[in-house]
């Protein structure tokens, strides 16, 4: 009789301690899940990287159609003293490019996250991409970011700015940097997130795309 009152209460600790070791278990699992869930807070979702993706290979391939056959007088083409050539607007898209890779890389990420901002920020990206796509309102660019004549072809601007282009995009893929949660100011536009510089820059194409099929179509815009 004693041995089976033992035995019972053997049992009994034992069926104990294992609940209290799975609770242990499962409280450390919550903990471990919740500590993965904050660290990834902020970071580009799958679908934030496939939009990117696909807005930077959508600009690039118009980008690389629009020019690649040009002739020099088309390249070099200037409508009037005032208004950029199809080199001159490439040349400003290169020096663009590497401004805004750096603002994202070095400058956004280097700043305090700021989550608490994000609800305010993160539905400005509609407003982001019709300002920068719309050619209604006209811009004069920083010095820094004027052409000085550095393509003398197209070949020679595209075979540049496709790494690039490359570049950017491998870092928007590759990045666990939260960028949806670091923040720089931009001009007008005022604080914007990684996310949003990243598709800024692929508006930006856009809308010198349209530029340049403003400039092609000049009525006297050589015919080769």
């Amino acid at each position: 009789m004693k041995s089976i009152v033992t035995t019972s209460l053997f049992v009994a600790f034992t069926v104990v301690l294992c609940a209290q070791q799975k609770e242990s278990l499962n409280t450390e699992r919550k903990a471990e899940i919740t500590n993965l869930h904050q660290e990834k807070e902020g970071v580009l979702s799958s679908e934030e990287k496939s939009e990117i993706a696909q807005y930077m290979a959508t600009t690039w391939d118009k980008m690389e159609s629009s020019v690649r056959d040009l002739s020099i007088a088309q390249w070099s083409y200037k409508p009037a003293d005032s208004v950029w050539s199809i080199a001159e607007i490439c040349e400003h898209l290169e020096k663009s490019e590497i401004e805004l890779f750096s603002l994202l890389t070095e400058t956004l990420v280097a700043s305090e996250a700021s989550p608490d901002k994000a609800p305010e920020i993160g539905p400005k990206t509609d407003m982001v991409m019709e300002a920068i796509t719309s050619r209604q309102q006209r811009i004069k660019t920083r010095p820094n970011l004027e052409p000085i004549g550095k393509y003398a072809t197209p070949g020679d601007f595209l075979k540049n700015f496709k790494v690039l282009r490359e570049k950017t995009l491998n870092y928007s893929q590759q990045t666990e940097h939260a960028l949806r949660h670091h923040f720089v100011p931009f001009g007008p536009l005022g604080d914007l997130d990684g996310y949003q510089i990243l598709m800024f820059m692929s508006g930006h194409l856009e809308r010198h795309s349209q530029q340049i099929d403003e400039v092609k179509g000049d009525p006297n815009y050589p015919p080769a």
